[in-house]
């Protein structure tokens, strides 16, 4: 199952795309968010068996083949003991719709389309998260515009992609300026099409991601990138599943491998820069050498955490700006977005 990088993956395998999906929507309150939190505690630790049952087929939703490039430069993509069937997206408002229609198993999404999902009640949970040191996203003008900053996006036109990291990265922005949604117009366009929006005078400045970032500045010098988030909410990536694929054996089972492999896949990734630059910047971004190394070395690589730990507080301050900002239609705790049973087995294979 070697495959080779996709021409359309984002951001230096340290994607922080964002996006995924969790269950019941119900109001944030301290008493519940314990309550859910012994709970989730309480699950007994998954681990990886020493061999699948037959005939385990597991249906990967993946962004712009992202997990199958890391599996892939990592040669972790050999000999699986089960059936991988991708399903391919981008963004993760059209994987959410995918899980709702029961087509895939698991995925990864960013925080954003886990606030989205819990809100709308779909019945996934996140099952393991990672996150690169630093945020690939930022604030990008138009070509000759005079914005400086967030501030300056008062009754300006923006672009963005609803539903995605890049969303979450400008509602948090825009909260520390002072500002909300209604302040500004919304350009809701597909995370690719933003350069395109821009250049077309169609918006005064977008959220961009790189490597997207530098390939539109490169084409257009007199546009800017004047300034860039950095919450751990819009650089955190979710792998997620369905309940039921949880608690079904085989899928379990598949679920506990596949995420050891990712685990081996980013360990290998952070002691070979230069090959991610080489595969992904250069030749497929036709990037510089120089370029693709300092966006490398900027963005740092992703590693796993420990779920829900340190994502809890900032994720249930992003999901109240998403409700005070009418982008959801009640309150969330997003403690139940999160299922612990994995964290020994994703901790276990980034320690190897």
């Amino acid at each position: 199952m070697r495959r080779r990088p996709s021409r359309h993956l984002l951001s230096s395998l340290v994607l922080s795309v964002a996006a995924v999906a969790l269950v019941g929507c119900g109001d944030s309150s301290s008493s519940s968010s314990k309550t859910t939190a012994a709970k989730s505690a309480a699950a007994a630790q998954v681990t990886v068996p020493a061999s699948i049952p037959k005939g385990v087929t597991l249906r990967v939703g993946d962004q712009l083949d992202y997990l199958k490039t890391v599996l892939n430069l990592s040669a972790q993509d050999k000999d699986f003991g089960y059936t991988v069937e991708y399903s391919a997206f981008i963004g993760g408002p059209p994987m959410l719709q995918a899980f709702q229609a029961g087509a895939i198993d698991t995925g990864f999404v960013g925080s954003t389309p886990l606030i989205f999902a819990q809100a709308q009640q779909q019945d996934i949970v996140a099952i393991a998260g990672f996150a690169p040191q630093h945020s690939g996203y930022g604030l990008v003008t138009s070509p000759g515009s005079k914005i400086k900053g967030w501030k300056d996006l008062e009754g300006k036109k923006v672009a963005y992609q609803q539903g995605t990291a890049g969303e979450a990265a400008l509602l948090q922005a825009l909260d520390t300026a002072g500002l909300k949604l209604a302040d500004i117009t919304p350009v809701n366009v597909p995370q690719t099409q933003v350069s395109a929006t821009l250049q077309s005078g169609s918006a005064d400045a977008g959220i961009s991601v790189e490597p997207l970032t530098s390939t539109y500045l490169a084409a257009n010098p007199t546009a800017a990138l004047v300034a860039r988030p950095d919450e751990l909410t819009d650089r955190s990536s979710f792998i997620i599943a369905t309940k039921s694929a949880i608690e079904n054996t085989g899928t379990q089972a598949a679920l506990a491998d596949y995420l050891t492999r990712l685990a081996k896949g980013f360990n290998y990734l952070a002691s070979h820069p230069d090959q991610i630059a080489d595969a992904v910047y250069v030749k497929q971004y036709h990037l510089s050498p120089e370029r693709a190394k300092e966006l490398i070395t900027a963005a740092g690589f992703s590693g796993f955490f420990t779920l829900p730990g340190d994502i809890l507080e900032p994720q249930q301050r992003l999901a109240d700006l998403f409700y005070a900002n009418g982008e959801i239609p009640s309150k969330v705790d997003v403690t139940s977005q999160f299922d612990p049973r994995f964290n020994d087995v994703v901790q276990k294979a980034q320690a190897t």
